[in-house]
């Protein structure tokens, strides 16, 4: 799949998001709000990068929890990432967080600071994963983890905001920020080739 497609198929999904699943039965049957997209997202950016990867070994694991406990008889702590990737060794190396624009969070700083403090406490620990009451897998942290955001459209903010969000996660040594598609001055979509790129070599290099 290349990064074209990957882009077209969010844009058509998105733009059919508002039909009726089932359609109407010759009934005046209307939707408002469009159905989420979250969650098709997540399922095609795995497969993307897995495409991309294109190794059997590795475990792609989309919106499932991992726990962890920082103390021997403390309460366990779980988080959620969009989608996780572990090798072979049982080592989580890739942790994404999908948004399709950046809108949502007026205190972006805070947020990625949180994120940052997060990813240096769990780097190099041991956590797991509960499938089922027999199918608990144990894994390690690893300590090269990094806090992915991952933003497939930045043209909801302006250009100095955006400029100001890319600033303020490449100071925090755990996180990084991907913008994969921008508006140029003509309003026409431009993918971001270079965040495409650092994607795919980043997420490589941490697979080897």
């Amino acid at each position: 799949m290349t990064q074209e497609e990957f882009v077209e198929k969010i844009h058509i999904y998105t733009r059919n998001a508002r039909n009726l699943i089932e359609g109407n039965g010759g009934y005046n049957i209307r939707r408002g709000m469009a159905h989420v997209t979250s969650g098709y997202v997540e399922d095609l950016f795995a497969l993307y990068l897995a495409t991309k990867i294109n190794r059997m070994d590795l475990q792609y694991l989309v919106d499932k929890v991992t726990s962890i406990r920082f103390s021997k008889n403390g309460k366990a702590t779980t988080f959620k990432p969009d989608l996780s990737i572990i090798n072979s060794d049982n080592v989580l190396t890739h942790y994404f967080d999908l948004k399709t624009n950046l809108g949502w969070n007026r205190d972006l700083d805070s947020y990625l600071k949180s994120k940052n403090e997060f990813i240096n406490k769990i780097k190099g620990k041991a956590a797991w994963i509960y499938f089922e009451k027999e199918n608990i897998q144990g894994i390690q942290i690893s300590e090269k983890l990094k806090y992915k955001m991952v933003v497939i459209y930045g043209w909801n903010i302006n250009k100095q905001q955006m400029e100001e969000n890319i600033r303020l996660a490449s100071e925090y040594e755990n996180v990084e920020l991907f913008v994969l598609n921008n508006l140029d001055e003509n309003r026409s979509l431009v993918l971001g080739n270079r965040d495409f790129e650092r994607l795919h070599v980043e997420t490589l290099n941490l697979c080897n």
